[in-house]
């Protein structure tokens, strides 16, 4: 990815690509759906045509720096894998799991799993919540900088899970000394 593509720009392309995504015939989306890994997705005629479609959105100098992000299929495809069951809006994924009481050993398998069984929990855990609003924009965010490797999932995965361990607690009240 490119350093001056601005959050804002990043967001926009995303939010393109969950809204072209939701436009898919079901065949497409089944499609998808049925892919085992995300890798597959590189080889599947429907994330092709998607990431098509998302193009065609964008003209002059916008479609050129939507070529230049939509041109690492691979980061485009994790997101995609777990696409089916993101929503417009709602919490992130960690809150969602938290939220669904996902239990700490399916999460932690997640973590402690190399790439494609981590997203492969991932998107496990992500069917198991899909009723739940899980925010699409905050789940692509998160799964753009998933890597392949442990050194670049890793800030990723410690996103998930600080999301999940510190989702809706307050901090605790201070205790008033009472006097007696």
């Amino acid at each position: 990815m490119s350093q001056a593509q601005t959050a804002e720009d990043r967001n926009c392309y995303l939010q393109a690509l969950y809204n072209e995504y939701q436009l898919l015939s079901n065949g497409d989306k089944a499609s998808i759906r049925r892919c085992v890994e995300p890798d597959d997705l590189l080889i599947t005629p429907a994330f092709l045509r998607l990431i098509s479609e998302v193009m065609g959105r964008f003209n002059g100098t916008e479609r050129a720096n939507a070529a230049e992000f939509f041109n690492h299929l691979s980061q485009i495809a994790r997101i995609v894998y777990v696409l089916p069951f993101a929503k417009p809006s709602g919490n992130s994924l960690g809150a969602v799991f938290n939220k669904q009481e996902v239990s700490e050993r399916r999460l932690f398998l997640v973590m402690r799993s190399e790439y494609p069984q981590d997203l492969i929990q991932l998107r496990r855990l992500c069917q198991q919540c899909k009723d739940a609003d899980m925010d699409g924009l905050k789940l692509a965010n998160l799964l753009l900088y998933w890597g392949k490797d442990k050194a670049t999932s890793e800030g990723s995965k410690r996103q998930l899970m600080k999301d999940f361990y510190l989702f809706n607690h307050q901090p605790a009240e201070e205790v008033v000394d009472a006097d007696y």
